[in-house]
């Protein structure tokens, strides 16, 4: 069910992504990270990355995958503005619960960023792991991402390890945080 923000000049729309977004799931995901993190890498390393992590190929493998959830929200014209991306844990957990969930990505575009989509996506995101019954929530965000480690830190995850996360060649510190459901 789609649904607008409310008191907002341009209304967004807020929906699960579809099979058809894929191109535009891609670049955003591509746009956002580099908008994000570019500078931090080489050129080499940032385009293995996004090949890897951000191409059409994981996307596609995400959208293909039921047990994935994926929300995006777009403007009246149909762009892609920000997306949510939820599914079972591949984080490196070592004392995960049997049936827990990581929130993977949650990336809104500068333009849209104030808005209130990055908490309106976390407590959709907390509202799909309750429903699916997981007894704790994972995710992972970079070391000196502040700004992400606050809205997260309001929502009670607690940092519970460290790994080295790569990026091409490069190694970034991640934090590891769980939050208990």
């Amino acid at each position: 069910m789609a649904k607008m923000m409310p008191n907002e000049a341009i209304p967004l729309t807020v929906r699960n992504a579809a099979p058809g977004d894929l191109a535009a799931l891609t670049a955003l995901s591509q746009k956002t990270f580099i908008d994000k993190f570019g500078p931090l890498y080489t050129p080499e390393d940032l385009a293995t990355f996004l090949q890897e992590s951000h191409g059409e190929a994981a996307y596609q493998a995400y959208l293909a995958d039921p047990e994935n959830f994926i929300r995006v929200a777009e403007d009246h014209t149909g762009k892609l503005g920000a997306y949510l991306l939820c599914s079972p844990l591949s984080l490196p957990a070592e004392s995960a619960l049997p049936g827990a969930v990581e929130l993977k990505r949650l990336y809104v575009d500068s333009p849209l960023q104030g808005r209130g989509l990055g908490s309106r996506f976390v407590d959709e995101a907390l509202a799909w792991a309750r429903q699916r019954g997981a007894p704790e929530m994972y995710l992972s965000v970079f070391s000196e991402n502040e700004g992400a480690q606050r809205l997260y830190a309001r929502y009670g995850w607690e940092k519970v390890g460290e790994f080295m996360f790569p990026v091409g060649r490069h190694e970034d510190l991640e934090f590891l945080l769980c939050l208990k459901l």
